[in-house]
């Protein structure tokens, strides 16, 4: 089976338009991969944030040094999130850079003392507990590829406390070994890295790479029980698991 992420998210969105929670709310999004117009996540995130009642402001930032600054500045809104790549910061001190950011305004989650779960990890557990309920799928262990990324490591603890048994692979790992797990999920960012002989016959195939995928589609879909596409699986959900975030902050 597809998870039809953009249908999954649209019933998120319902339950929160219909609370009402959102309205009047304000998010700030820093966006600082160098470019003076809106990525494609950001666009979509305002856009759903619009349509939520949300007071959205988009700010652009072409250095990672004006991006510092802006984040020892007071910030007035409910909720501040870093849309990444940040130009020219490797992944340490991007890192470094998400932890600036206010813990209880942090509702991307990345911030590594943030009090929200990140929005990417809500939303693989929303694709789990589909799979659960409503697929009657079962699983027992899981396997996380780009185990030591940032998002990587949140979801192997996140994983763990649902009381998966997880492993971790990275690129360099022997990927063949898949196979042998119920759940895999990856998050390389490294197109076509997953091949369909790696997968398990009946298993949960969760592809968080972007903007091609780290799964051969095609080839995972005759192995998986239920697989996500890229685009239109975690990534709508994601983003509408930010707001139920905002709804806290």
């Amino acid at each position: 089976m597809i998870f039809d992420g953009r249908k999954e998210a649209e019933i998120i969105r319902q339950g929160l338009l219909s609370s009402g929670k959102l309205v009047g709310k304000s998010l700030l999004i820093l966006q600082a991969d160098g470019r003076r117009e809106e990525s494609t996540y950001v666009r979509l995130k305002r856009q759903m944030g619009e349509s939520l009642g949300v007071a959205v402001k988009v700010e652009f930032y072409v250095s990672k040094e004006e991006l510092k600054k802006r984040l020892e500045n007071k910030i007035e809104e409910d909720g501040i999130l870093v849309q990444l790549p940040i130009i020219g910061a490797d992944k340490a001190e991007t890192q470094r850079i998400l932890d600036t950011i206010p813990e209880q305004k942090d509702v991307d989650g990345l911030n590594r003392f943030s009090k929200f779960l990140p929005a990417v990890v809500k939303a693989v557990d929303w694709v789990l507990v589909y799979a659960w309920v409503k697929e009657n799928l079962r699983f027992t262990n899981a396997a996380v590829v780009g185990a030591e990324g940032m998002v990587g490591r949140r979801l192997v603890k996140w994983l763990e406390e649902r009381a998966l048994a997880v492993e971790r692979f990275d690129l360099g790992s022997d990927l063949t070994k898949l196979v042998e797990f119920d759940v895999v999920v990856s998050a390389t960012g490294k197109p076509g890295l997953i091949k369909g002989t790696m997968i398990k016959d009946g298993a949960v195939a969760i592809d968080l790479g972007y903007p091609q995928g780290d799964m051969v589609f095609d080839e995972v879909r005759l192995r998986a029980k239920l697989v996500t596409p890229v685009p239109g699986g975690v990534g709508p959900l994601t983003i509408i698991c930010l707001f139920e975030n905002l709804v806290q902050a």
